[in-house]
């Protein structure tokens, strides 16, 4: 399955032995982990605020959750899209900055 042009995998933090975070921008929109004992599960929206629903999916490998959330992300690519933009426009300007 191909991603939509912006979105890519990659390591979600320094300690990620695969490629577990789905990002749009510098975003992480959905994410693999492992859980204790074996196996996998999805999280998903993972743009959102921590004031949202958690949404879980429980995967059967890694691969089979990474082919679902990239099915998801291409039902769901504009409103991903939106909701990253106004994350990123929302983030505050570092004050040092000689840029606008």
């Amino acid at each position: 399955m191909t991603l939509p042009k912006g979105f890519r995998w990659e390591y979600r933090w320094q300690y990620s032995k695969v490629e577990d975070g789905l990002f749009l921008d510098s975003q992480v929109v959905a994410m693999l982990l492992d859980k204790v004992g074996g196996g996998w599960f999805a999280r998903l929206d993972c743009q959102k605020g921590i004031d949202d629903p958690l949404v879980t999916r429980p995967c059967a490998s890694f691969d089979s959750g990474k082919a679902g959330c990239e099915a998801w992300v291409i039902r769901h690519e504009a409103r991903l899209r939106a909701e990253v933009a106004e994350k990123i426009a929302s983030r505050p300007k570092p004050t040092w900055s000689t840029k606008g």
